[in-house]
């Protein structure tokens, strides 16, 4: 079985400068000269009828789907030319176009009390309320946001820059984590808080990371630089902060990826 293959050193060089900019990003030129789109859903949950149209959307401009470990449905094989009607009949199946630049990520979730017999917590209304406040809003570079609501780290809630895990008396909360080439295990920033807390504790993570960290500089980067604790004591001078601005950049921002105006849409 052979599975080698030929670096193809011009596209390589042409996706790392657009991880260089700021913003949001769509994932832009694949290997084989077509397009990909990340769609998601909140809470990762779809119905029979999102899942019927995005098998349309599939069959009418795309090769194939994939299921990414981010909880994304990765459109691949579509035409540069199809791009942006395939991403408005994804807007328009109510689905979101999900970026993979220098901003706040969706937010990565198990199913939580609702459904999961080790259950401690409920997901779902907060996953909704940390992706509608927050999801793409800049940042010095990718932050990944994961939620478990049971014992177990089904969410990868150690590997993100910011987890949430719960306990019986509401959820403990974790910064610094991330994955790639020399993962980082996050550290425990506060817990137990109220779920009303974790959304103001975003907040103040998001604004101490961006006020603190260098040009494209990871939060695990930051904190190492920094230090935790003095990390830790930026965050809780932000804590009580209104979060009104952050709220209205994000919304902003996911408006202009949703209208195709981000990097490497279709360069």
């Amino acid at each position: 079985m052979d599975t080698s293959a030929q670096l193809d050193v011009a596209l390589r060089k042409a996706t790392v400068e657009r991880k260089k900019r700021e913003g949001s990003r769509c994932l832009g030129k694949q290997r084989d000269g077509h397009y990909a789109l990340s769609v998601g859903v909140p809470t990762a949950c779809f119905t029979a009828d999102q899942l019927h149209t995005l098998a349309d959307i599939v069959d009418r401009y795309a090769s194939v789907g994939h299921m990414s470990t981010a909880q994304s449905m990765i459109l691949l094989g579509i035409k540069r030319q199809d791009f942006d009607q395939a991403r408005q009949a994804v807007l328009d199946a109510g689905f979101q176009v999900r970026s993979v630049g220098r901003d706040v990520f969706h937010v990565k979730c198990c199913p939580g009390a609702d459904f999961s017999p080790f259950g401690l917590q409920r997901t779902f209304n907060l996953v909704a309320k940390l992706e509608e406040t927050f999801r793409a809003l800049p940042t010095p570079q990718k932050f990944k946001i994961a939620l478990s609501g049971c014992p177990n780290c089904c969410a990868n809630t150690r590997l993100a820059e910011f987890g949430v895990h719960a306990v019986t008396k509401g959820w403990k909360i974790f910064v610094g984590g991330k994955m790639g080439f020399a993962p980082v295990t996050a550290q425990q920033l506060a817990g137990p808080v109220e779920a009303d807390q974790v959304v103001q504790y975003l907040a103040a993570v998001l604004r101490s990371y961006r006020d603190l960290a260098e040009p494209n500089e990871r939060l695990a980067r930051t904190i190492d630089r920094l230090g935790f604790e003095a990390f830790q004591s930026a965050v809780a001078q932000c804590l009580d902060q209104p979060y009104d601005d952050l709220e209205e950049e994000a919304r902003r921002s996911r408006q202009a990826m949703e209208q195709g105006e981000v990097a490497g849409a279709v360069e």
